[in-house]
């Protein structure tokens, strides 16, 4: 092609120069052709070099790497932001977009992008080269942000156990490259979800300096306020909240009614009850700092790009820090009921997952960690128990006293959380609802019931008859419905205002340091409590002995009885410690099963 080009050239000069009608303007155009093909070859060229094996850079990641290297090379190398030996327009567009990253909740510093200077050709094709790949490869890594969020998520932790968002990326960059907007083509690549275009209004409007926290109005402690009263605080309090008021007519220490509704909606945004009354609560998050809703606005936006872009047309969400589920059909509420959450030492994960199946009068299959940390391996009465493959079980029959109540609905996870009923119902009442072992307790479960089994063509009176009996029955669901356990501490409602919940498990901060400073420094930072080692101890052996009347719980066979002997006398104890003793320093070394619960 270039000869080519070349003969052309020859071919015109000639002609000019032996006036057969050729005039020279033509063959200054020809010259002005082949400069630009030149140059155009030259990018290319450059383009091949610093992508191949050779030219690797440490700056690259292997997976960006090898999404430019595939890219291009089905382009043969053509570039798509330069054009004419400049950066086109769908370039500057697209760095504009990446300046105003912060606008999506991410940070414009983590892309970046090129800065041309230079003169000779040659060294104007190096740096034409680099700026393609740099563009290119800020708008990869932008769009990877934007689609599943900066880092793993399971690598902060692993109560944080969403499904990672599968991400072609020379997929993507092909379609940036033949998009008729790039801008809309970024745009498309952040969640559509509502609540995450609330919290990007709610992000424009906060101030990311920490100057208006040192100015911020504090609350000193004292009496509880309530309507009607007196107070000198009330004005602070007035002022706190922007309440003023009119024209000097009611005393500024008065609590009236205008600012009883403040204090009311100050109350419910701040995840606290909306009761009107001003105590040690309500003080504490009037003084909380300002900047916190900044780092929160964050956290919460990160987690929706975490989230399925498709929830389900029909599909059941759990938020932990609001201890509420919600049934949704096409965008509007079923159904909404209270919930009971894990405890900080026993965490809820957040995950997504299927439900199968609603199981009535179940029984109540009992973890290890309870079996040895809390039952102290002892079978009580009511429940059903012994050994099975060389490990201990138990589990608790279908009645009204059982753990899981009337019904519990499965959606398999490798968590072993589910949603159930309980026997205690006084926990309900709680503004507070973290007491669980991890699984999520319904207040109303029989109209969960009713909701989800409708879906399946059941009749509140089916369901009736299901609930009137005794028997232990597993029903299969032929519409199987996501759900969704998440954790959002940011909730917009109808009007958009934002409502905040307590960060129970202290995920806001983590997330937030993971985005600004990396996972490593947040595991250090904000370490996780996590639960007590499963270590059955002699007494707990003992102790099971003694009083489920079975010895030597780790033999499966007759011959332990006789092994042990009949009685339980002092030498045969001391002999049953000392072999004990011998395998637990065995045990490194030896398959047998019993080794497996340590």
């Amino acid at each position: 092609m270039f000869k080519k080009t070349q003969g052309i050239a020859f071919v015109s000069g000639f002609l000019v120069l032996s006036g057969l009608g050729i005039s020279s303007s033509m063959a200054f155009q020809q010259g002005e052709v082949m400069a630009a093909f030149s140059t155009k070859n030259l990018i290319s060229n450059e383009l091949k070099t610093k992508l191949s094996a050779k030219n690797r850079k440490r700056s690259w990641s292997m997976r960006d790497r090898r999404a430019l290297v595939d890219f291009y090379a089905k382009r043969d190398y053509r570039t798509i932001w330069i054009t004419g030996g400049r950066i086109n327009s769908r370039a500057q567009q697209v760095m504009e977009e990446l300046i105003n990253a912060r606008l999506y909740g991410l940070d414009p510093k983590d892309y970046r992008l090129p800065v041309l200077s230079s003169d000779s050709e040659e060294s104007i094709a190096g740096e034409l080269a680099n700026a393609e790949l740099k563009i290119s490869q800020a708008a990869l890594i932008y769009m990877r942000h934007a689609n599943g969020g900066r880092f793993d998520q399971s690598e902060l932790s692993r109560f944080l156990d969403r499904k990672a968002k599968t991400f072609k990326a020379s997929d993507k960059l092909s379609g940036l490259a033949d998009a008729g907007d790039v801008i809309d083509y970024l745009i498309a690549q952040h969640p559509s979800h509502p609540q995450f275009k609330a919290l990007m209004a709610a992000l424009a409007k906060t101030k990311i300096t920490t100057k208006d926290s040192a100015r911020q109005i504090r609350i000193p402690r004292g009496p509880v306020l309530k309507y009607g009263m007196k107070h000198p605080q009330i004005a602070l309090i007035r002022k706190r909240l922007d309440v003023p008021v009119k024209n000097g007519v009611i005393d500024p220490r008065v609590y009236d009614a205008k600012l009883e509704t403040a204090i009311m909606a100050f109350q419910k945004s701040a995840g606290l009850k909306a009761e009107g009354v001003i105590g040690l609560k309500t003080r504490f998050a009037l003084n909380a700092p300002k900047q916190n809703r900044y780092k929160q606005i964050i956290a919460n936006m990160e987690r929706w790009r975490w989230m399925p872009r498709n929830l389900g047309e029909t599909h059941i969400r759990i938020n932990i820090p609001e201890y509420r589920v919600r049934v949704l059909r096409n965008g509007e509420m079923m159904h909404t009921e209270r919930v009971i959450v894990g405890k900080p030492t026993n965490k809820t994960p957040v995950f997504s997952d299927i439900m199968e199946s609603v199981v009535f009068n179940p029984y109540w299959n009992i973890p290890q960690s309870i079996i040895w940390n809390e039952m102290h391996g002892r079978i009580p009465s009511g429940y059903e128990g012994g050994v099975r493959d060389g490990r201990m079980w138990i589990r608790q029959k279908p009645g009204p006293r059982n753990a899981l109540g009337r019904v519990k609905f499965l959606f398999p996870n490798k968590h072993a959380v589910y949603m159930h009923d309980t026997p205690s119902r006084s926990l309900f009442n709680k503004n507070r609802r973290a007491f669980s072992h991890g699984c999520m307790r319904v207040r109303d479960p029989r109209r969960m019931a009713e909701v989800v089994l409708g879906m399946n063509g059941w009749s509140k009176g089916r369901v009736s008859d299901k609930w009137a009996t005794t028997a232990n029955k597993q029903i299969m669901l032929k519409t199987k419905i996501p759900v969704h356990v998440t954790y959002f501490t940011l909730w917009a409602d109808a009007r958009g205002t934002l409502n905040s919940f307590n960060d129970v498990y202290g995920h806001d901060n983590r997330i937030y340091a993971a985005t600004t400073r990396g996972v490593a420094y947040a595991k250090a930072k904000f370490p996780e409590v996590r639960k007590k080692k499963i270590e059955p101890s002699m007494v707990s052996m003992d102790n099971y002995e003694r009083r489920n009347n079975y010895q030597n719980w780790w033999f499966n066979d007759s011959s332990s009885n006789s092994y042990w002997g009949g009685r339980n006398t002092r030498s045969q104890k001391r002999r049953r410690i000392r072999v004990y003793r011998q395998r637990q320093r065995r045990k490194q070394a030896s398959s047998d099963s019993f080794f497996s619960l340590f």
